[in-house]
């Protein structure tokens, strides 16, 4: 049984768990913080499209942790949690959020506009390759299966 995907899956789910958990930990714990300077470095791409909402930024930040735990999880159990299902969920909101942002780029000075481009058309692009990989065999299954019967 394979015990642990390629290098470069590992590298790619790696990368999820990195992306993912740096804005969840700071929407979650330090909320404001991430609305005013996110993605930081002097710049802010949160607070110009509206006001501040603390329920939903830490909402923000609680689902980027449950992205990085389903990279995570991938990682360390690959049996668990296939490289595909992985990057079809990440996909399912990461397509959806370039696109709103490419049609929200008059918000944001030139070379922000440029660094929200690259860094959110990154996300989807270092995807794509997992939607391909096919383990060289099949997981395990969840639940044993029981081949001895308990009927006397």
């Amino acid at each position: 049984m394979q015990t642990s995907h390629p290098r470069w899956v590992n590298a790619i789910l790696g990368y999820g768990f990195i992306a993912n958990s740096i804005p969840g930990l700071w929407a979650l714990f330090i909320p404001h913080d991430f609305y005013a300077h996110f993605p930081g470095f002097g710049h802010a791409w949160v607070s110009v499209d509206g006001p501040y909402n603390e329920h939903l930024i830490r909402d923000v930040g609680a689902f980027f942790l449950a992205m990085s735990v389903l990279c995570l999880l991938a990682f360390v159990r690959p049996r668990l949690v296939a490289p595909r299902a992985v990057a079809l969920c990440l996909l399912a909101f990461a397509i959806p959020h370039l696109i709103y942002h490419l049609n929200h780029l008059h918000m944001l000075p030139p070379v922000d506009q440029i660094g929200n481009v690259v860094a959110l058309s990154l996300g989807v692009m270092v995807l794509i390759p997992l939607l391909f990989y096919r383990p060289t065999e099949l997981p395990e299954p969840l639940l044993p299966h029981n081949t001895t019967s308990h009927h006397e």
